[in-house]
């Protein structure tokens, strides 16, 4: 990954999508033509534009945008299908009861991490290229390029596959580097030598270490 690409932005890019979800669900209702794999990513950027504009606090209220994400945004990325890719053999081996309850931790853990850091990066602009694939066995992968407005345009690929009808985003690739091999390392590696529970246990205690940060910061900005 080049030098001038962060984790921060990395973290951008993907809490666009989750936020600009919410956008293209009001977009989704019966009667609408079909959209596939790049019109559903180029009208969530597209909405996304406009209501920022509109109401640039929204942006910044991480409060509001969490309640939103969890109601509407969320359903639109498959994390069952996000977190078999990210568990790798581990998948297999796990209970239901640990499935479930890795799901909802790296959920929460994603969604946290992402809506502090959405903020962050406002003045990017989002080229979606040309699809040049085929959609085979529902599943796509979309290109686009991201203007940074001091440094080079970075690379992004989505990940996506059709479920029903839906196109669900299960990952997304920054210059070449997956979020779910990003994550598979690290939790590969604690659950090999702690355990699936060691895993759902510390993911739970980040979120809930966080979950107080922001309460706090919440209660700074009514004052």
């Amino acid at each position: 990954m080049s030098s001038t690409t962060n984790k921060p932005f990395v973290k951008w890019i993907a809490g666009c999508w989750l936020f600009a979800g919410l956008l293209l669900s009001g977009l989704s209702r019966p009667g609408m033509a079909e959209q596939g794999p790049v019109e559903v990513l180029q009208t969530m950027t597209n909405t996304l534009i406009e209501i920022v504009s509109q109401d640039p606090g929204v942006i910044k209220d991480t409060a509001r945008l969490r309640s939103i994400a969890n109601e509407v945004v969320l359903p639109r990325i498959d994390f069952n299908a996000l977190s078999r890719w990210v568990l790798g053999k581990y998948w297999r081996t796990a209970t239901p009861q640990q499935r479930s309850g890795f799901i909802t931790e790296f959920r929460e853990m994603l969604l946290g991490s992402y809506l502090s850091s959405v903020s962050a990066y406002k003045q990017n602009v989002v080229r979606f290229l040309p699809f040049r694939g085929e959609q085979q066995d529902g599943r796509a992968i979309v290109n686009a390029e991201v203007d940074q407005p001091d440094g080079p345009a970075i690379h992004v690929s989505f990940r996506m596959h059709r479920v029903a009808k839906e196109w669900l985003i299960y990952d997304v690739s920054v210059e070449g580097i997956s979020l779910v091999a990003t994550h598979r390392a690290g939790f590969s590696q604690q659950i090999h030598s702690g355990g699936m529970d060691s895993l759902i246990a510390t993911l739970h205690a980040r979120n809930a270490s966080r979950a107080e940060e922001d309460s706090v910061a919440e209660l700074k900005a009514e004052r």
